[in-house]
């Protein structure tokens, strides 16, 4: 592979990290749609398209892309364009400014969003790594969009830290033991409650 070819195709394969900072689906010179990735100050130029790249981060930890986006919607309520949890685990959410079957939508980290502005018709983004980008949305849409993967990071890691009812279980008291009777029956009806 000739050095023109490496600094168009960075990479073959990308998981998104915290420093993922916004990407977008973008053609290379043999009209192959790949995925331009702003990591920090970087960019990269990825033979993967931004779903499959959300569905390979999601798929390192186990989980998928239609499995997120089902949980997401499942504590926002059904919506389009929903933002998507890609790591649980470092609470790292991304979300689509457009749909994102559609080949130019910009998926973007909401904890690299500085400022937002509005152009005319259009936003000015201002991010963490002291860039900015002009999109194709109205302010007050994507600041909802953001605000909407703000929520779902808050309540995704709230519920994570929380303890579970599992934990509650293995902590309480030694209560009711379940044994077998003279019948061979458990004794299950000691805890049926009394209708009055």
């Amino acid at each position: 592979m000739g050095k023109e070819m490496r600094n168009e195709i960075d990479l073959d394969c990308f998981l998104v990290a915290k420093d993922l900072v916004f990407m977008m689906g973008e053609y290379d010179r043999y009209g192959r749609l790949c995925a331009r990735i702003i990591k920090g100050k970087k960019s990269h130029l990825v033979n993967r398209t931004c779903v499959q790249i959300l569905n390979d981060s999601l798929n390192c930890i186990g989980y998928d892309l239609k499995g997120a986006i089902k949980g997401a919607r499942s504590i926002l309520g059904n919506r389009n364009m929903c933002p998507v949890m890609v790591n649980p685990y470092q609470i790292i959410c991304l979300f689509p400014i457009k749909s994102p079957q559609k080949e130019d939508c910009i998926w973007f980290n909401p904890d690299h969003i500085v400022k937002t502005k509005a152009y005319g018709n259009k936003t000015l983004i201002e991010l963490s790594n002291n860039q900015s980008i002009l999109v194709d949305s109205k302010l007050y849409s994507f600041n909802n969009k953001l605000q909407i993967a703000n929520q779902l990071k808050q309540i995704s890691s709230q519920r994570g830290n929380q303890p579970t009812s599992m934990n509650l279980h293995l902590t309480r008291k030694k209560g009711h033991q379940f044994s077998k009777d003279k019948t061979g029956r458990y004794n299950f009806n000691e805890l049926d409650e009394k209708i009055a």
